[in-house]
């Protein structure tokens, strides 16, 4: 009769068969632990442990557990305890059936029906516990349970050297019982951490307000527990899993640091600190076909492009997100797998690091350390140029309007004549050409009017949209348009025809850095406006230079420079952290140059020459002045000044006149892509005669001054009033006045070789024909068949 309970008890362990030791566990005899059976019980948080406030209570995650075969297994009955080696015995209670805890004591055997673990009472002790698990016959690892005053602050700074009197997270007396976790050095919090590196931002804990000596009364980091960090610009890099502070660096750029302690009403979340990772100190883009920082691509060929990323400490940056620019972007374009041409013509090619895709930071840490130390995070950073050219030859499309007709004409220089021009909704006073080619903004006084170079057709129009079409952006997505009826600068988005932002003025020009972030905007009261898509809009007075004539960005976009009447002003996109408050864009050069009552400007895409086209009087020889940048090396590359010190251009003027030119007005200055020459338009000077008129020229030199010269327009023409390159530089067509035609310019020999009569109807007598002085060109694709 006593062999059948010892039989059920063998089976009851997890035995098989009537008594086989089959479930047993591998090395137990025959009745010892079966599989099945729980051998390991795991309570969490194992690697943090718990943080309360005195009197607060919190209930403990149930417990998971393995078997000897390493399957999980489910616990039926689970006791929980205080660990007897507690310190305090009035440190923390927990209820053995659920594993609630309490900082301090529950009530037991309270009267008037108060259910028992309903009523946590403080005790007012602080210090750490530990509570365990028991269930199934085994019992679970300790969790430590910080107990602590309820902390006011959380701060990251440096090192302690003393861990008796000033408490931190970096001694062995915090975190300790908790298991281990590999070492790294201390964080500097006034300097940065190279790509790849790791380091321990180490954390004080104040119960109260920060004194300021050693000890601090209110320092009650030991008994704090371990908080959560929180980037707040996560792409920076992350921190380990276990709390530890431990932060690894992934990408350059600040962030403030956000430390998260406990839970519920209790808890704490507190901006702790700030984390640095070095910003890159230079960016070098090449092709394996480059000599000398120039390469030649055919079309449709791919030139693989690399960048290499050195940061402040020397360190090289992978994976970083860049971004590449063209200067020609429809024939040239670019990405991070190489340069691929389209069409015949000529591209220069750099790679940015701008904030806040890349390098950023805290808008009141800019080129700052917490203690106003110089640093490199949130400044851009811009590469050497490649300087690509494409062989061939690329026919072009042209659209040609008037500012005093109501029609638009499309030529396709293919074709063996010139079609009818398409009528507009309005009479335009704008024209403007997205990067892509795809689309035309023609600016009105009664709307906005939206033209598809795919279908040649108005597709929108929008009235309440007034004012003059000043500068699209190179992604087409912002359209930078000024109203002087309401005095407003809109910044239009396309997409869903609405104004994204707008500032109060009365704009003339505006001009778009080649990545589409930052517009810059010239004023009829003499003030730059800066717009940029992150950090909105920026005002500097520069009356004092007289009026503002015309802005342009510079390649790279590094700089950009405004045409004032008596000077050239040049603008930095590195912000000069040596102020109080940031200043975002400072004048980084003033050129003066001769008073005049307008001029035009223009940026060569090399990045070496500005050309600033102006008169001292109406109706007289425009003047020249090359503004050669860096002594012909051009804009500054690599990172910001980091030093304190504030962004400079160098610059040296050369003058020359174009002596057979009469010129009314100066309208535009357009450089061909290649940089090898420039084309002056003008208005008419008065009595000009429609015969002999002139179209200047200019050749800019590597060094010291470029030669000026002239074409001779055919008989009928009076002024070349508006133009615009071929994409192979090929040809300059040019608007004229007089005979209101097209004329062909061959770059080459510098000649007038055909023209082209647009026959674009007078708005104020439709049997006379007008001037077309808007004019813009692109490549033909095969954008919708063209």
């Amino acid at each position: 009769m006593l062999v059948m309970p010892l039989s059920f008890g063998v089976a009851g362990c997890g035995s098989s068969s009537g008594g086989s030791a089959g479930n047993l566990c591998p090395g137990y005899n025959p009745g010892g632990t079966v599989v099945g059976q729980p051998t390991t019980v795991l309570l969490q948080p194992y690697t943090t442990g718990l943080s309360l406030n005195t009197g607060q209570n919190t209930n403990l995650s149930t417990p998971t557990a393995t078997d000897c075969t390493g399957a999980t297994v489910s616990l039926s009955k689970i006791v929980y305890s205080v660990d007897s080696t507690s310190a305090n015995a009035h440190l923390i209670d927990i209820n053995p059936s659920t594993g609630n805890i309490c900082a301090g004591t529950w009530n037991r055997n309270s009267p008037g029906g108060v259910p028992d673990y309903s009523t946590c009472m403080p005790t007012g002790v602080s210090g750490v516990g530990k509570v365990t698990a028991t269930a199934g016959g085994a019992g679970s690892n300790a969790v430590q349970v910080y107990v602590h005053p309820v902390i006011t602050n959380i701060e990251i700074g440096a090192a302690s050297t003393d861990c008796v009197n000033d408490p931190a997270s970096n001694c062995a007396q915090y975190a300790a019982g908790l298991p281990a976790v590999a070492t790294t050095s201390a964080y500097n919090p006034n300097d940065c951490l190279s790509f790849g590196g790791s380091a321990q931002l180490v954390t004080r804990f104040y119960k109260g307000p920060k004194s300021g000596t050693i000890p601090d009364p209110n320092n009650v980091t030991y008994d704090a527990g371990l908080p959560v960090f929180t980037l707040q610009t996560a792409q920076i890099g992350t921190f380990d899993a276990n709390n530890r502070g431990i932060f690894l660096a992934s990408a350059p750029g600040s962030s403030v640091v956000t430390a998260s302690l406990g839970s519920g009403a209790g808890s704490i979340t507190s901006n702790a600190g700030f984390v640095s990772v070095c910003a890159p100190q230079s960016i070098t883009i090449n092709t394996p076909n480059a000599v000398n920082g120039t390469v030649n691509v055919n079309v449709s060929n791919n030139e693989p492009i690399t960048a290499t990323v050195l940061d402040t400490k020397n360190v090289q940056i992978t994976g970083l997100t860049l971004t590449y620019i063209s200067t020609s972007p429809i024939s040239t374009p670019v990405s991070s797998s190489g340069i691929v041409p389209l069409f015949a013509g000529g591209s220069n090619i750099t790679a940015l690091c701008l904030p806040p895709t890349c390098n950023p930071a805290p808008l009141a840490q800019i080129g700052r350390y917490p203690n106003g130390a110089q640093s490199g995070n949130g400044k851009p950073v811009s590469s050497n140029q490649i300087v690509v050219s494409t062989p061939g030859v690329t026919s072009s499309l042209i659209w040609a309007a008037s500012t005093d007709s109501l029609y638009l004409l499309p030529i396709d220089l293919t074709a063996g004549s010139v079609p009818a021009p398409t009528k507009l909704p309005y009479q335009p006073n704008s024209m403007v050409l997205t990067q892509d080619g795809g689309t035309i903004y023609l600016g009105s006084n009664t709307g906005l009017m939206t033209y598809s170079t795919g279908t040649n057709s108005v597709t929108a129009t929008n009235l309440a949209i007034q004012g003059t079409a000043l500068a699209v952006s190179p992604t087409g997505t912002e359209l930078i348009v000024s109203d002087p009826v309401r005095q407003l600068i809109y910044v239009y988005t396309p997409a869903n025809s609405s104004i994204a932002t707008s500032f109060g003025g009365v704009a003339s020009r505006a001009a778009w850095t080649q990545d589409g972030t930052t517009a810059y905007v010239v004023t009829t009261d003499g003030r730059l406006l800066v717009y940029n898509t992150n950090t909105s809009w920026h005002s500097y007075d520069l009356s004092r230079l007289g009026s503002l004539n015309d802005v342009i960005t510079a390649v790279p976009v590094v700089g950009a420079f405004v045409g004032a009447q008596t000077a050239i002003d040049g603008r930095s996109y590195c912000p000069n952290t040596t102020t109080a408050t940031t200043d975002f864009y400072p004048e980084a050069s003033n050129t003066t140059v001769s008073a005049a009552v307008a001029d035009r400007l223009a940026a060569t895409n090399d990045g070496k020459h500005v050309l600033d086209v102006r008169l001292a009087t109406a109706n007289g020889n425009p003047v020249m002045n090359d503004v050669v940048l860096g002594n012909g090396a051009g804009l500054p590359t690599g990172a910001c000044p980091a030093n304190g010190t504030q962004p400079t251009f160098t610059t040296t003027v050369n003058t020359a006149a174009f002596s057979g030119v009469q010129a009314g007005t100066v309208t535009g200055v357009y450089p061909a892509s290649d940089s090898s020459i420039a084309f002056v338009t003008n208005t008419a000077a008065t009595g000009a005669t429609s015969t002999g008129a002139t179209l200047g020229a200019y050749r800019p030199a590597l060094n010291g001054a470029g030669t000026t010269s002239s074409v001779t327009l055919a008989k009928g023409a009076t002024a070349a009033v508006a133009g615009a390159f071929s994409s192979d530089n090929r040809f300059f067509f040019a608007g004229t006045s007089g005979d209101n035609l097209i004329h062909f310019i061959t770059v080459s020999s510098l000649t007038d070789t055909r023209q082209i009569t647009p026959n674009l109807p007078l708005a104020a007598n439709p049997n006379l024909t007008a001037t077309p002085n808007l004019i813009v060109s692109r490549p033909r694709t095969s954008l919708n068949g063209q």
